[in-house]
């Protein structure tokens, strides 16, 4: 047996690592169409002796590698008939559909005392991995880092003219959101051999990095968006695919190849929100002194209680001034049919309905849906303290 996060042997009995400290108990996956295959959470099964009551209650679930990812899923699957994830080390894609960025990269053993810390490995990770990008495509980069407080932007091989378009869409959101600056790490395209047809993906607690420490604390953790390099390095598939769902309904009325990225700053939107709820300052840095808050906005948005709650306040708002005969879940679903997604379980995914509701008002403003209008000024003012 090896440990999955650094390839260490290890023997089944053991519940961390030696060499990374990752634990090794009951990874639970989830394969819905939803979340993906990747680790969500690990549950502890055993901890070490002199941690404290509190600690122990915060450490029974714990986010180690991938956690919590907030997929955006066409109506139309991808099939290729080729493998076209690169490995690390390579220094130009494997084909045009494919990226040199590689965007799961782990560290361990680090000199990390600070957030400062944290944010220059980030950087030195990205940038290590420019050297073959276009000096138009970096200079597009480095304005997103720039006025947007975005820690790493890495689309090295996305036409220049479609990299413009996605930089308006962040323009145009942060211009009134500037609550969102510094939490999102990383904006990047990433490669993917799954022939799920996800076109984007937002996604908190990705654990990049471990300290020197004895206890390996604290640990670095990324929020990013990706970009699946098969439909944003495929703009025509990407175009057809999102129109497609747009005139079915399946996504808010009048898609862009390049909107989806607002409907995953409706999540990271949503997150913010959540961690405001938690009096949570920032999830870059796990310690013993940040993990509680940490998990507590973790479990939330696996729940998705935060969501649904704003969701209701929405509905309670509108119901009250306008009236309706419709429920809530059939309510939000006059937003899109995303807005009503559910798990393999069939449970739905209360985020995507605000993710939704906020990407139909970024495209249409006061020809919206009215769910989505309600939806939004709840979460502005969530967003707002």
């Amino acid at each position: 047996m090896f440990c999955p996060r650094c390839g260490d042997p290890i023997e089944s009995n053991e519940n961390f690592c030696n060499k990374c400290g990752t634990p090794l108990a009951n990874i639970n996956q989830n394969t819905s169409n939803k979340k993906s295959t990747n680790t969500k959470r690990n549950v502890f099964v055993g901890l070490g002796l002199g941690f404290s009551l509190l600690l122990i209650i915060f450490t029974v679930v714990l986010i180690v590698n991938s956690s919590d990812e907030e997929y955006y899923f066409s109506e139309q699957p991808y099939i290729s008939g080729e493998e076209d994830v690169i490995t690390k080390g390579d220094s130009k894609p494997k084909n045009k559909y494919s990226t040199v960025i590689v965007t799961d990269n782990f560290y361990e053993g680090q000199k990390i005392e600070s957030k400062e810390d944290a944010d220059k490995l980030i950087v030195e990770d990205s940038v290590s991995q420019k050297s073959a990008c276009p000096k138009e495509i970096k200079s597009i980069e480095d304005e997103i880092i720039s006025k947007y407080g975005v820690t790493a932007v890495n689309l090295c091989e996305l036409d220049l003219e479609f990299a413009k378009e996605i930089s308006n869409v962040f323009k145009t959101i942060y211009e009134e959101y500037p609550s969102l600056k510094g939490e999102l790490t990383n904006f990047s395209l990433v490669n993917t051999s799954m022939s799920e047809s996800y076109i984007a993906v937002f996604m908190i607690g990705f654990k990049f990095a471990t300290s020197d420490s004895r206890t390996t604390y604290p640990w670095v953790y990324k929020t990013q968006i990706l970009l699946n390099t098969k439909y944003f390095l495929n703009s025509e598939r990407l175009e057809s695919s999102v129109i497609s769902a747009s005139n079915s309904g399946h996504f808010p009325k009048n898609a862009t190849r390049y909107s989806p990225v607002a409907h995953e700053i409706g999540h990271y939107l949503s997150f913010i929100a959540t961690m405001k709820a938690h009096d949570v300052d920032s999830f870059l840095l796990m310690d013993n002194t940040t993990q509680e808050g940490i998990y507590s906005v973790f479990y939330d948005r696996v729940d998705g209680s935060f969501s649904l709650e704003m969701i209701e306040e929405a509905y309670n708002n509108y119901k009250k001034e306008k009236g309706t005969t419709l429920s809530i879940d059939e309510w939000r679903g006059t937003i899109s049919d995303y807005a009503l997604a559910k798990d393999n379980e069939g449970n739905y995914i209360y985020d995507e309905t605000i993710a939704e509701a906020f990407h139909d008002v970024y495209l249409n403003d006061d020809d919206a849906a009215e769910a989505s209008k309600y939806i939004v000024e709840v979460l502005k003012s969530k967003l707002e303290g």
